[in-house]
């Protein structure tokens, strides 16, 4: 799980307990919206794959301020959360809010008060994942929250619990926790997930095989994009009523006819597909899963900033078998056969994209490393 614990105890008061845990981002290959709900929510159908890219999270569990064996009374006896963010490098985190603004503060005060208990919380983020970036930062963050103190409380929650207590805090959650070994009793343990096929909000998970091995370069635009902007860019384009099933009244398939299954379809490959590493045409394998990456809210992200056909042009240029903006934007990211191939080719798109009129050097933008698949769980 790449996390530690620890419980220390000073004569009769017993010290808080810590645990640090890694928020894993991750990545769309595919992300076709389905139709705007009469609530306001949208349908989709979207493959996502944990990548070997994360924040750093530590939850640090302090006192029962209910005391013991006390009914909590109103307002003076609700958990007493803190929060603090910091940037890895020059990352920008200025943005972030620590308060129930961020969802790491949202799902620590969730899990407490699902389990009816009043106690103070501190939790620090190391962020790496770019604030914006549709990388899924707070929602990683959010899982890793929810994952340690978990198991800080004994595991009293199993994976359904856990699952059910992410998925009213952000879509994007419960797969960030199935990116964890989310054990209960021993009748609930469950392997870490590293690739699924989501439906509706984003709720509806079906884990497929992950990539092995593959090597990813990642690059965000010094800008960020709010998931909530993205969807509205959508529904301005698209969305010209609702009809009674929650679908546009503008059917979909007239509107963008190729994009509509690549999720569906490439979470068919993955399902036929072996790992990269016992696979004996892995790079055909994926040859096809990049032949399949669509996301309907790129052409709209590239529209309203730009950058982002560049970008992906520039991947190809350097070797990628394939590239692709990554949920609501605005990181691109290209595939690569191996994490040497990607590092590599990060060597030489910094000039490259300079002789394009591209800022590599902007304030914000990111350029990272990372593979899908070698990093254990």
């Amino acid at each position: 799980m790449h996390a530690g614990a620890h419980t220390q105890g000073h004569g009769q008061e017993q010290a808080p307990r810590a645990m640090r845990i890694k928020a894993w981002a991750k990545v769309n290959l595919a992300l076709n919206i389905v139709g705007r709900r009469p609530d306001g929510y949208h349908d989709l159908e979207t493959v996502m794959h944990r990548i070997d890219f994360a924040d750093d999270v530590e939850v640090v569990m302090g006192s029962d301020l209910a005391g013991a064996g006390r009914r909590p009374v109103s307002r003076v006896c609700r958990p007493v959360i803190t929060v603090t963010v910091t940037g890895d490098a020059d990352l920008d985190v200025s943005g972030v809010p620590c308060g129930r603004g961020n969802v790491a503060f949202r799902a620590a005060q969730a899990f407490l008060e699902s389990l009816g208990r009043y106690e103070s919380v501190s939790i620090s983020i190391r962020k790496r994942i770019p604030v914006g970036a549709g990388l899924g930062g707070g929602s990683a963050d959010a899982a890793a929250v929810l994952v340690a103190m978990n198991q800080l409380w004994g595991r009293p929650y199993g994976r359904e619990k856990l699952m059910a207590i992410g998925a009213s805090i952000g879509a994007d959650v419960p797969f960030c926790l199935m990116n964890h070994d989310l054990a209960g009793d021993d009748a609930d343990r469950s392997a870490p997930v590293h690739a699924a096929f989501a439906q509706g909000i984003g709720d509806r998970l079906t884990p497929l095989p992950g990539l092995r091995g593959v090597g990813l370069l990642l690059v965000t635009p010094g800008f960020a994009v709010s998931t909530s902007d993205a969807y509205a860019m959508w529904d301005a384009r698209f969305a010209k009523g609702v009809g009674h099933e929650g679908r546009d009244a503008q059917e979909p398939d007239a509107v963008r006819p190729p994009a509509r299954a690549t999720a569906r379809r490439l979470a068919e490959v993955l399902s036929l597909a072996r790992s990269r590493a016992e696979c004996a045409d892995a790079s055909s394998d994926l040859q096809r899963v990049c032949s399949l990456m669509s996301n309907d809210f790129e052409p709209l992200i590239d529209e309203r900033y730009g950058q982002i056909v560049q970008m992906k042009r520039l991947m190809i240029q350097v070797g990628a078998i394939g590239s692709l903006m990554s949920g609501s934007g605005p990181t691109v990211f290209g595939m690569y056969g191996s994490p040497g191939q990607a590092g590599a080719a990060a060597g030489v798109l910094g000039s490259l994209a300079a002789n394009c009129g591209f800022d590599m050097g902007r304030h914000g933008s990111a350029v990272v490393v990372a593979c899908i698949g070698d990093s254990g769980s």
